[in-house]
Protein backbone atom coordinates (compact mmCIF):
# COMPACT_ATOMS: atom_id res chain seq x y z
CA UNK A 1 0.00 0.00 0.00
CA UNK A 2 1.14 3.59 -1.21
CA UNK A 3 0.05 4.78 2.09
CA UNK A 4 1.63 2.76 4.56
CA UNK A 5 5.32 2.89 2.76
CA UNK A 6 5.12 6.51 3.04
CA UNK A 7 4.17 6.46 6.55
CA UNK A 8 7.26 4.45 7.08
CA UNK A 9 9.56 6.86 4.90
CA UNK A 10 7.99 9.27 7.65
CA UNK A 11 8.32 7.18 10.48
CA UNK A 12 12.14 6.69 10.15
CA UNK A 13 12.60 10.12 9.17
CA UNK A 14 11.15 11.50 12.72
CA UNK A 15 13.21 8.96 14.90
CA UNK A 16 16.24 10.07 12.89
CA UNK A 17 15.46 13.86 13.74
CA UNK A 18 14.63 12.79 17.36
CA UNK A 19 18.03 10.51 18.20
CA UNK A 20 19.61 13.85 16.36
CA UNK A 21 18.36 15.82 18.87
CA UNK A 22 18.46 13.29 21.83
CA UNK A 23 22.54 13.46 21.28
CA UNK A 24 22.64 16.86 20.77
CA UNK A 25 20.85 17.40 24.17
CA UNK A 26 23.08 14.32 26.40
CA UNK A 27 26.38 14.80 24.69
CA UNK A 28 26.49 18.55 22.64
CA UNK A 29 25.44 20.56 25.17
CA UNK A 30 28.15 19.60 27.51
CA UNK A 31 30.78 19.63 25.29
CA UNK A 32 30.23 23.44 24.39
CA UNK A 33 33.26 25.31 25.00
CA UNK A 34 31.52 28.55 24.74
CA UNK A 35 27.89 30.81 25.10
CA UNK A 36 28.21 31.04 21.20
CA UNK A 37 28.17 27.29 20.55
CA UNK A 38 25.71 26.68 22.97
CA UNK A 39 23.59 29.15 20.98
CA UNK A 40 24.45 26.89 17.77
CA UNK A 41 23.59 24.04 18.94
CA UNK A 42 20.26 25.29 20.61
CA UNK A 43 19.36 26.68 17.30
CA UNK A 44 20.33 23.15 15.22
CA UNK A 45 17.71 21.08 17.92
CA UNK A 46 15.33 23.74 17.92
CA UNK A 47 15.14 23.43 13.52
CA UNK A 48 15.28 19.73 14.15
CA UNK A 49 12.04 20.10 16.50
CA UNK A 50 10.56 21.98 14.01
CA UNK A 51 11.36 19.93 11.01
CA UNK A 52 10.13 16.84 13.33
CA UNK A 53 6.61 18.63 14.09
CA UNK A 54 6.26 19.42 10.01
CA UNK A 55 6.89 15.33 9.38
CA UNK A 56 4.43 14.55 12.12
CA UNK A 57 1.81 16.61 10.64
CA UNK A 58 2.44 14.70 7.42
CA UNK A 59 2.15 10.89 9.69
CA UNK A 60 -0.98 12.36 10.64
CA UNK A 61 -2.44 12.74 7.11
CA UNK A 62 -1.15 9.61 6.54
CA UNK A 63 -2.92 7.96 9.50
CA UNK A 64 -6.24 9.41 8.08
CA UNK A 65 -5.68 7.94 4.47
CA UNK A 66 -4.55 4.74 6.25
CA UNK A 67 -7.08 1.72 5.77
CA UNK A 68 -9.31 1.13 9.39
CA UNK A 69 -7.28 -1.93 10.69
CA UNK A 70 -4.21 0.15 10.38
CA UNK A 71 -4.54 3.08 11.99
CA UNK A 72 -4.47 2.17 15.69
CA UNK A 73 -1.10 0.74 15.50
CA UNK A 74 0.06 4.10 13.18
CA UNK A 75 -1.68 6.27 15.78
CA UNK A 76 -0.52 4.81 18.91
CA UNK A 77 3.23 5.59 17.00
CA UNK A 78 2.45 8.89 16.21
CA UNK A 79 1.33 9.83 19.93
CA UNK A 80 4.18 8.57 21.15
CA UNK A 81 6.26 10.74 19.04
CA UNK A 82 3.92 13.56 19.60
CA UNK A 83 4.61 13.09 23.50
CA UNK A 84 8.50 12.55 23.04
CA UNK A 85 8.42 15.97 20.88
CA UNK A 86 7.20 17.73 23.80
CA UNK A 87 9.87 16.22 26.08
CA UNK A 88 12.06 17.87 24.07
CA UNK A 89 10.64 20.81 23.88
CA UNK A 90 9.86 21.49 27.46
CA UNK A 91 14.07 20.50 27.69
CA UNK A 92 14.68 22.89 25.10
CA UNK A 93 13.21 25.84 27.05
CA UNK A 94 14.66 25.38 29.95
CA UNK A 95 18.29 24.38 28.33
CA UNK A 96 18.29 28.03 26.47
CA UNK A 97 19.14 31.34 28.32
CA UNK A 98 17.86 33.28 26.14
CA UNK A 99 14.34 33.34 25.40
CA UNK A 100 13.27 33.47 21.77
CA UNK A 101 10.46 32.79 19.03
CA UNK A 102 7.28 32.37 20.22
CA UNK A 103 8.50 31.94 23.68
CA UNK A 104 9.30 35.09 24.40
CA UNK A 105 5.92 35.89 23.62
CA UNK A 106 4.41 34.72 26.69
CA UNK A 107 7.17 35.35 29.08
CA UNK A 108 6.88 38.65 31.22
CA UNK A 109 10.54 40.18 31.44
CA UNK A 110 9.91 40.65 35.02
CA UNK A 111 10.71 37.07 35.44
CA UNK A 112 14.21 37.21 35.59
CA UNK A 113 15.02 36.51 39.01
CA UNK A 114 12.10 35.30 40.64
CA UNK A 115 11.37 32.38 42.62
CA UNK A 116 11.70 28.58 41.24
CA UNK A 117 7.56 27.80 41.79
CA UNK A 118 6.92 30.64 39.61
CA UNK A 119 9.77 29.71 36.72
CA UNK A 120 7.85 25.93 36.65
CA UNK A 121 4.94 27.74 36.60
CA UNK A 122 5.72 30.23 33.59
CA UNK A 123 7.85 26.80 32.09
CA UNK A 124 4.05 24.95 31.86
CA UNK A 125 1.72 27.71 30.59
CA UNK A 126 4.78 28.47 27.89
CA UNK A 127 4.58 24.35 26.81
CA UNK A 128 0.61 24.69 27.09
CA UNK A 129 0.77 27.54 24.64
CA UNK A 130 3.22 26.16 22.59
CA UNK A 131 0.97 23.16 22.13
CA UNK A 132 -1.59 24.44 21.65
CA UNK A 133 0.07 26.20 18.75
CA UNK A 134 1.26 22.79 17.52
CA UNK A 135 -1.88 21.80 17.52
CA UNK A 136 -3.25 24.55 15.85
CA UNK A 137 -0.44 24.63 13.05
CA UNK A 138 -0.96 20.81 12.35
CA UNK A 139 -4.75 21.61 12.21
CA UNK A 140 -3.88 24.56 9.70
CA UNK A 141 -1.87 22.20 7.78
CA UNK A 142 -4.22 18.89 7.97
CA UNK A 143 -6.89 21.38 6.32
CA UNK A 144 -4.51 22.68 3.72
CA UNK A 145 -4.01 19.36 2.59
CA UNK A 146 -7.15 18.17 2.90
CA UNK A 147 -8.71 21.02 0.81
CA UNK A 148 -6.07 20.64 -2.09
CA UNK A 149 -6.87 16.54 -1.72
CA UNK A 150 -10.42 17.45 -2.44
CA UNK A 151 -9.75 19.53 -5.25
CA UNK A 152 -7.48 16.95 -6.82
CA UNK A 153 -9.63 14.54 -6.24
CA UNK A 154 -12.62 16.80 -7.86
CA UNK A 155 -10.42 16.97 -11.09
CA UNK A 156 -9.52 13.33 -10.96
CA UNK A 157 -13.69 12.71 -10.58
CA UNK A 158 -14.36 14.98 -13.45
CA UNK A 159 -11.87 13.43 -15.91
CA UNK A 160 -13.31 10.26 -14.96
CA UNK A 161 -16.65 11.43 -15.92
CA UNK A 162 -15.09 12.85 -19.43
CA UNK A 163 -13.97 9.46 -20.09
CA UNK A 164 -16.96 7.66 -18.99
CA UNK A 165 -18.94 10.01 -21.42
CA UNK A 166 -16.46 9.14 -24.42
CA UNK A 167 -16.86 5.06 -23.59
CA UNK A 168 -20.48 5.85 -23.20
CA UNK A 169 -20.69 7.36 -27.13
CA UNK A 170 -18.35 4.43 -28.41
CA UNK A 171 -20.52 1.93 -27.02
CA UNK A 172 -23.48 3.85 -28.41
CA UNK A 173 -21.53 3.78 -31.96
CA UNK A 174 -20.79 0.25 -31.96
CA UNK A 175 -24.30 -0.73 -30.49
CA UNK A 176 -25.33 0.94 -33.60
CA UNK A 177 -22.76 -0.92 -35.71
CA UNK A 178 -23.99 -4.21 -34.45
CA UNK A 179 -27.72 -3.39 -34.93
CA UNK A 180 -27.10 -2.13 -38.98
CA UNK A 181 -25.04 -5.64 -38.90
CA UNK A 182 -27.74 -7.35 -37.80
CA UNK A 183 -30.32 -6.01 -40.11
CA UNK A 184 -27.96 -7.00 -43.16
CA UNK A 185 -27.46 -10.72 -41.88
CA UNK A 186 -31.47 -10.53 -41.45
CA UNK A 187 -31.47 -9.68 -45.24
CA UNK A 188 -28.73 -11.96 -46.47
CA UNK A 189 -30.19 -14.96 -44.26
CA UNK A 190 -33.68 -14.07 -46.25
CA UNK A 191 -32.16 -13.96 -49.62
CA UNK A 192 -30.41 -17.11 -48.74
CA UNK A 193 -33.84 -18.57 -47.95
CA UNK A 194 -35.09 -17.47 -51.09
CA UNK A 195 -32.31 -18.87 -53.34
CA UNK A 196 -32.45 -22.44 -51.01
CA UNK A 197 -36.11 -22.99 -52.20
CA UNK A 198 -35.61 -21.34 -55.84
CA UNK A 199 -32.69 -24.33 -56.17
CA UNK A 200 -35.20 -26.53 -54.84
CA UNK A 201 -37.58 -26.14 -57.10
CA UNK A 202 -35.73 -25.96 -60.11
CA UNK A 203 -34.49 -29.19 -58.96
CA UNK A 204 -37.97 -30.82 -58.98
CA UNK A 205 -38.63 -29.21 -62.40
CA UNK A 206 -35.31 -30.75 -63.92
CA UNK A 207 -36.64 -34.24 -62.51
CA UNK A 208 -40.03 -33.95 -64.07
CA UNK A 209 -38.45 -33.11 -67.28
CA UNK A 210 -36.30 -35.87 -66.91
CA UNK A 211 -39.23 -38.19 -66.16
CA UNK A 212 -40.72 -37.05 -69.12
CA UNK A 213 -38.42 -37.02 -71.66
CA UNK A 214 -37.36 -40.80 -70.57
CA UNK A 215 -41.76 -41.81 -71.15
CA UNK A 216 -40.81 -40.15 -74.46
CA UNK A 217 -38.39 -41.64 -75.05
CA UNK A 218 -39.90 -45.32 -74.43
CA UNK A 219 -42.80 -44.37 -76.20
CA UNK A 220 -41.26 -43.74 -79.63
CA UNK A 221 -39.24 -46.89 -78.76
CA UNK A 222 -42.37 -48.88 -78.49
CA UNK A 223 -44.42 -47.27 -81.35
CA UNK A 224 -41.16 -47.70 -83.73
CA UNK A 225 -40.29 -51.39 -82.73
CA UNK A 226 -43.44 -52.98 -81.11
CA UNK A 227 -46.36 -51.94 -82.40
CA UNK A 228 -46.23 -53.60 -85.67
Amino acid sequence: MASSHKFEFLDAEVEALLDQVTSKFDFGLGRCRSQEERKRILSEIEDALDEANKTLVDMDIEVLKAPTQYRTTMSAKLQRYQNELSKHQIRLDQENPVVTGRAALFTPSSSRGINQPNNEFDSRVRQQVLQGTAILDRTGDSIRRSHAIAIETEHVGTEVLGELGTQRETLERTRGRLMDTDAEISRSRRILSSMSRNVLYNKILLVIIIILEFGILAGLVYWKFFSK
